[in-house]
């Protein structure tokens, strides 16, 4: 072998290592940016749980803990929405009533997520009962919630209720 190709040779091994080494660092970096990506999924997800959860479970014994609960995720246009459907007139309804709302989450969906907006659509089973009616009425209940990111997590800044084939009048809420 001449003296020309030696230098080459004996670099070799460090252009390999190099390179390597960056693409070594490239997928850490990759990998650490999907790992925190799906945390954010995450935390989303079991923020639209909750949520789901206080927006479909209630009960006139509680109703204004209840309200309360959800009024805790609310934020901008939602925030008046709370105020608005849950007045005082409703609550009472509600406790006169004798009304209770059970539901099953069927399912949960990450429509879009980005840096500080997120939408997601829930399913869920609700049971409703009441002193003025006979029987427990169940519906499956679909909604698309639109969350805005803030210091402390995720803020429910819209929800729309659409309506179950079939089913009688769920009015959207936003």
């Amino acid at each position: 072998m001449s003296e020309s190709r030696r230098p080459t040779l004996r670099l070799l091994p460090w252009a390999l290592f190099v390179v390597a080494a960056a693409a070594a660092v490239t997928f850490g970096l990759l990998w650490n940016q999907a790992r925190a990506e799906e945390a954010r999924r995450a935390d989303l997800v079991a923020t639209a749980r909750q949520f789901v959860s206080a927006l479909t479970d209630f009960s006139s014994a509680t109703i204004s803990r209840d309200v309360e609960e959800i009024r805790s995720f609310a934020s901008g246009r939602f925030e008046g929405e709370v105020d608005d459907l849950f007045s005082e007139e409703t609550i009472a309804a509600i406790s006169d009533a004798d009304a209770r709302s059970e539901s099953e989450i069927d399912a949960i969906f990450v429509q879009r997520l980005d840096d500080t907006t997120a939408s997601v659509f829930a399913v869920a089973t609700v049971t409703i009962e009441n002193s003025r009616v006979e029987e427990e009425r169940t519906d499956v209940v679909r909604m698309e919630i639109g969350f805005v990111a803030r210091g402390d997590g995720w803020n429910v800044e819209s929800v729309e209720l659409y309506q179950s084939p079939g089913a009688p009048g769920l009015a959207p809420l936003g």
